[in-house]
């Protein structure tokens, strides 16, 4: 209905101007998010050992980019980046949210991709994983979500506390709470109500996304599906595990079979998950005028995931550490089968997603670009000459450029250049080779970083919780799993 009201009030306008309006429905924009899914562990990608059909469809429906970047190798800055539409550098946001209930850490007050559509008239939902914040104003609601089904924090467990095979693993807490106890048993919520859940978390989220879908289907909507897998724990049904024993497994370096059984397990739950969503969308009529995102995070864990060629893992500057599995499909508008090889960066589908419901990027101050007319192909112009990246102040690389083919990583302990036309693997340093290329880029990165704002807070993730006045007092300090 809102976004009837701004479409009847401006065609109004146009024609008492004389202008001809002819009407373009507003798409649905659906961006589905894994968490720390490999490079290589799509079908689509290359991957031997996971099926992934429905994720392999939508795919090859749309366009797929071959070098779909984020803008960190770790989930909640990376998070950060794509849910406002800016580098996080840029407000601060350097670290994971290590204290989920410290009002310090989170998103400050900010417009999100959320937040922007709604103006647009847009019914927006979330479902998942949030690790914004948790306080009152970094609550998905406060940031522009309608609706929220999901967790709050950075991980969940995947099957409810009283599942048998929890028995014993969590005790009373008689000393002071970790990260990983409190983030991994908060409370699944819809918008700021716990609500009971009783099945594989994997499938506890597609449920919530479609009635979703169910419950928006007549009007305008945005639905951001932040899937909790394939992040550890490893954790998975039973039956779905033994769909993949460890002997059929693909033979990855550093990778147990035994680990990478279960996380195929994981990734396969996902893939069903998103190909009933997808089914929805056809039972409801909505395929034809929704858009669908799918992205991971950033790059593979070590001990799970393949993301061979590409060097490095989840929370490393190298390629595995930041180029993902990206593509859309724009029915009626994007090729099917085209795979695009300039390099685009999550930002660009904030960017898109608010332009294609009729915002626009440039007055938002988004980061990203607009990159309609490249996904349909009426231009092969590509969409970005130099893409930056500011990394974690406690990593060992302060930012990252890529210029064309060229690729420097300002470190804390030297410089990497690649060319990674050449060498994607990243094997060959040709800083040496190089002195003049790498002081212009690296010039060039500095000049960028140079109003990045000081950080909202330090990371530290062996915080002891106990010593933070504001636990004190809170349900989850004096709780006890079941």
């Amino acid at each position: 209905m809102k976004s009837m009201v701004q479409f009847l009030t401006s065609a109004c306008l146009l024609m008492a101007s004389g202008i001809a309006v002819q009407a373009v429905p507003q798409p649905n924009i659906i961006v589905i998010m894994a968490d720390d899914l490999g490079y290589k562990d799509l079908g689509v990608y290359g991957c031997q050992d996971i099926p992934t059909p429905h994720l392999d469809k939508l795919a090859n429906d749309g366009v797929r980019f071959t070098s779909g970047y984020v803008t960190w190798p770790m989930c909640g800055p990376s998070r950060a980046g794509f849910l406002t539409g800016k580098h996080q550098s840029k407000f601060g946001y350097y670290e994971n949210v290590s204290a989920p209930f410290d009002p310090k850490q989170g998103l400050p007050k900010i417009e999100t991709i959320a937040s922007l559509l709604q103006k647009q008239g847009y019914v927006t939902g979330g479902v998942g994983k949030w690790h914004m914040g948790t306080t009152d104003d970094q609550h998905p609601n406060a940031m522009g979500f309608d609706d929220w089904f999901g967790f709050l924090g950075g991980g969940l467990m995947y099957f409810p506390l009283d599942h048998p095979s929890y028995k014993g693993r969590f005790t009373p807490i008689k000393r002071p709470l970790n990260m990983k106890y409190l983030q991994h048993t908060m409370p699944v919520i819809h918008n700021r109500e716990p609500v009971e859940w009783n099945q594989y978390l994997t499938r506890e989220l597609t449920d919530a996304g479609i009635r979703f879908l169910e419950k928006s289907s007549h009007e305008p909507f945005f639905l951001f599906m932040s899937y909790n897998a394939p992040h550890l724990d490893l954790e998975a049904p039973e039956e779905t595990i033994a769909k993949f024993p460890p002997e059929t497994m693909t033979k990855i370096p550093g990778v147990r079979p035994a680990d990478r059984s279960i996380y195929a397990a994981m990734v396969w739950e996902m893939d069903q998950g998103i190909g009933q969503l997808l089914m929805k969308l056809d039972e409801l009529s909505l395929t034809e005028n929704t858009v669908v995102w799918f992205l991971s995070d950033n790059g593979g864990m070590r001990k799970t995931s393949d993301n061979r060629p590409l060097r490095g893992t989840k929370g490393a500057p190298h390629e595995g550490g930041i180029r993902v599995p990206m593509f859309v499909r724009w029915p009626g508008k994007t090729p099917a089968g085209k795979a695009l090889d300039d390099p685009i960066t999550s930002l660009d589908i904030t960017a898109t997603s608010v332009a294609m419901a009729g915002g626009d990027p440039k007055s938002a101050g988004l980061h990203g670009k607009d990159i309609r007319s490249y996904l349909t192909q009426q231009s092969e112009e590509p969409p970005h000459a130099t893409l930056y990246w500011h990394t974690a102040r406690s990593m060992d690389s302060q930012g990252v450029i890529r210029e064309g083919d060229f690729k420097l990583i300002i470190g804390k302990h030297g410089l990497e250049l690649y060319n990674l036309r050449d060498d994607l693997g990243e094997t060959t340093n040709l800083a040496k080779n190089h002195p003049e290329k790498v002081q212009a880029m690296k010039a060039r990165w500095m000049e960028w970083d140079k109003d990045k704002a000081p950080p909202l807070w330090k990371g530290d993730r062996n915080i002891q919780f106990a010593d933070y006045d504001w636990l004190q007092g809170s349900p989850h300090y004096k709780a006890t799993p079941k």
